[in-house]
């Protein structure tokens, strides 16, 4: 969209839309995932400030790539104030009615998958209900029950018993060739054996890591700050997690209160790919790719089936 003139009632749903993403970033910010806090301070108060829906998109990516990702969901609004203004024509926004924005999500849902158009319809819900609740507004609009939008559900994929525990063994004999192999073999290991989440496994604490008997007890903050611990045996944490934390590189770049950390900014690394490598280990056991695919929450799901399913699985 160019940077035409608004009408009026354009003019109202772009600033509802600007205060709602101004509230989530208030509300919904993970202090510690994020790189740079006193710039995504800054930005913050921006949001308000801009004057088309391009600077608006342009301010939202950037936050997005500085690890605040829940501003993603925004697209789904970003679409719907295009669609509105082009095509809806109102002589207040309080005349809007639930049919004319389940006629934007119909169309949309035609080039879209149905897991795309739950989270179209899941921030749209949102942002009328903070219209109502924080806005003054009384819209009311429940936007379920969609047939377009409903996410299609598949059985998680977990490792079966026996490439888990090939996965594991391989994983615990191979010698890291790099330090970044040190510590995605770290990674992995948190994840498969102590059922964390990659977000988990990347905001792990130094002080949150003790001792116990015959375990490493972990503190792991989830989602919503909510604790937990986490107990991974000592024989098979020990030796990759002592090579991480005396890497040279990690000293010089990484050392800090986290084990997963930027030095620079003093924040955990939000992110990094270890499709590579989990690809290697998977060669290495002699285990199909193809019928499991790279992705992280793989070892989580695999971790959960064998817990729930009461396995003891010997390595």
């Amino acid at each position: 969209m160019s940077d035409r003139k608004m009408s009026r009632v354009s003019r109202e749903l772009f600033d509802n839309i600007k205060s709602f993403l101004h509230y989530k970033l208030k509300t919904m910010m993970r202090i510690q995932s994020v790189n740079d806090l006193e710039l995504i301070l800054k930005w913050q108060d921006r949001v308000l400030e801009c004057q088309s829906l391009i600077a608006l998109k342009e301010l939202n990516h950037k936050l997005y790539n500085q690890g605040v990702r829940h501003t993603i969901m925004m697209q789904g609004l970003f679409l719907f104030f295009e669609y509105f203004d082009n095509r809806i024509k109102l002589k207040s926004l309080r005349n809007l009615v639930e049919e004319q924005v389940i006629d934007f999500l119909f169309g949309l849902a035609k080039n879209r998958k149905p897991s795309s158009m739950a989270k179209y319809v899941m921030v749209l819900r949102q942002f009328f209900d903070y219209l109502d609740r924080k806005r003054n507004y009384s819209f009311d609009f429940e936007l379920k029950n969609l047939s377009f939008a409903k996410k299609e559900t598949h059985l998680p994929k977990h490792l079966n018993k026996n490439d888990f525990k090939a996965f594991i063994q391989a994983l615990l004999k191979y010698h890291p060739k790099t330090s970044f192999e040190k510590r995605n073999q770290c990674i992995l290991l948190l994840i498969a054996l102590g059922g964390l989440r990659k977000f988990e496994a990347l905001d792990l604490e130094l002080k949150n890591i003790a001792l116990e008997n015959n375990h490493y007890r972990l503190l792991i903050k989830g989602k919503k700050n909510q604790e937990r611990y986490a107990y991974i045996e000592k024989e098979f944490l020990q030796v990759p997690l002592n090579a991480w934390l005396s890497d040279t590189k990690r000293l010089k770049s990484f050392k800090g209160r986290f084990v997963f950390k930027k030095a620079k900014n003093n924040t955990t690394q939000k992110t990094c790919s270890l499709k590579s490598f989990i690809a290697k280990i998977f060669k290495i056991s002699n285990i199909d790719v193809k019928s499991y695919g790279l992705g992280l929450h793989l070892f989580r799901h695999s971790f959960a089936t064998f817990i729930m399913m009461k396995h003891r699985i010997w390595f």
